[in-house]
This record gives C-alpha cells, structure tokens and sequence, in this order.
C-alpha cells in the first residue's frame, strides 16, 4: 500500500484578494513548513534506526546534502525551496518503512525474486540490483551490448538462473561478481532476441521477452 499522500496545509499566501496581512501569511506559512518538517525528520529517523539507509527517498536526500529539514535562519524564498523538497521527500513511498516494504514486494513479483520474509527480500533485492548494475556496466563497457538488452532481459535471466541453481542473491557464501560473468555469458550467448528458446539455465538457451 502506498503512503497516504501528505497535502501542504497553508494556502493563504497574501495574494489578492486574501485579505491577510502579508507579514501574517508568512509566519503561518513557516509554521506550516515547521510542522511538515517535523514529519519528515522522524521518517529519517526512523528509516536511520531501521538499517534502510538505502531508501531511494532518503538516498537523495543524502545526494543533496540534506541531513534533516529544517526552518531555522532561512528567508521566506528559502523556505519555498525547502518545501518542494520537503514535500517530494514525503510524498515518495521509500520515505516510509511501509512504503519500502511495499516497493519491495512489488519489485519482487516484477522480477521473480523468491523470499521467506521482508528481512530475506530486503537482502535480495539488495543484491539483486547489485547484480543487474554491474552485469549491465559489464555488457555497456566490456561488450557494447547493453542497447541490445535492457534491464528486463537481464532480470529474466537472473531471476531463471538463481532459482534453478537454488543461489540465494542475500546468502553470504554469494559472490555477486562471479555471478557477473555467468550472467553475461548467458546474455551473449543468446543468438539473438527473435531466436531464444526455453532453457533451464543449466545448459542450453533461455527464452528472453
């Protein structure tokens, strides 16, 4: 389930026709600002305390050089920059740990990673995108093959081999890098994307959509 989607509270802006007195409009727009970030925080803070670091929504945050939010010493037009980001931040579904667990479950059954709980999937799908960057670096650098393959190639392939080979992406006897050249091999292998047929990852051909 996705988050609830966070609405900005404050509307009177001191435009025409409020009827507000503008320095009025501001106090209650920082205020309004104040509160959302407070909301913000303890996502960050929760997400910090639960180990999802990784979470895209706080990984920009990060990129950005954003800690926390906050209203404190910034003018009025900083403090409009800060609520576009403010609001993109809680509004993305990874902002929230039910948000990541339910990203989660949707890239599992969108790429055919199996798992026994969040903690298991959380460590795949760790690894399982781990591995699909670094087999498409692979084939875009070594290769020059990745125009030819996307990202739903190479999942399929991934996918179909690990469970046939019973390799679990999270165990810590996995090695993602030797797993890279098993990958692509499969890849280049395939005569092309109109003449692939069913294999079961052991030794012969794997039918690419």
């Amino acid at each position: 389930m996705a988050n609830k989607k966070i609405v900005f509270g404050y509307r009177g802006l001191g435009g025409k026709g409020s009827g507000i007195n503008q320095a009025f409009d501001k106090r209650e727009y920082r205020r309004e600002v104040s509160r959302l970030a407070s909301i913000a925080n303890k996502r960050i803070v929760r997400l910090q305390k639960n180990k999802l670091t990784d979470s895209p929504a706080l990984q920009r945050l990060i990129e950005n050089g954003i800690p926390k939010f906050s209203v404190k010493g910034k003018s009025f037009n900083e403090l409009q920059a800060e609520t576009s980001k403010l609001m993109r931040f809680l509004n993305s579904d990874t902002s929230t740990i039910r948000g990541i667990n339910s990203n989660l479950k949707t890239i599992a059954k969108n790429t055919g990673i199996k798992y026994s709980n969040m903690r298991d999937l959380k460590s795949q799908a760790s690894k399982f995108f781990e591995l699909s960057s670094k087999v498409e670096q692979y084939l875009r650098t070594v290769d020059d093959m990745a125009s030819a393959i996307g990202y739903n190639q190479i999942w399929e392939v991934i996918s179909s081999y690990t469970q046939d080979n019973k390799i679990a992406l999270g165990g810590t006897e996995t090695n993602i890098d030797d797993l890279v050249l098993t990958v692509t091999d499969i890849l280049k292998n395939a005569k092309s994307q109109n003449d692939m047929h069913d294999y079961d990852m052991k030794s012969g051909w794997v039918f690419l959509d």
